[in-house]
């Protein structure tokens, strides 16, 4: 199934965001949320999904940080062209769970 990113909008509330995902035919919505963290005195910034997110995801972690990324790039004023094709989903364990 493809993985393709269709929207990405800021919210009001500063660093969240509503994304909104196609895998094979079914859309999802998820709410992610980029922060500015400090780690051995050099700030990194973190984007995490929400649960849903975690879920859809939960096996292909590949899938799951190319999204991330593409929110992180929003977040920092970067150019990113909408609708993104991130490539196929493949497990079947996957593909049955989301049907």
């Amino acid at each position: 199934m493809k993985i393709q990113i269709l929207t990405i909008e800021a919210t009001l509330e500063k660093g969240t965001f509503k994304v909104v995902v196609l895998v094979g035919e079914k859309q999802h919505k998820f709410t992610m949320k980029v922060e500015s963290v400090t780690v051995a005195n050099r700030e990194v910034q973190v984007t995490n999904g929400d649960d849903n997110f975690s879920e859809v995801f939960r096996f292909n972690q590949i899938g799951a940080s190319d999204i991330c990324k593409l929110v992180a790039k929003i977040y920092n004023n970067q150019v990113v062209e909408l609708p993104a094709d991130l490539g196929e989903f493949y497990l079947e364990k996957t593909k049955s769970a989301l049907l």
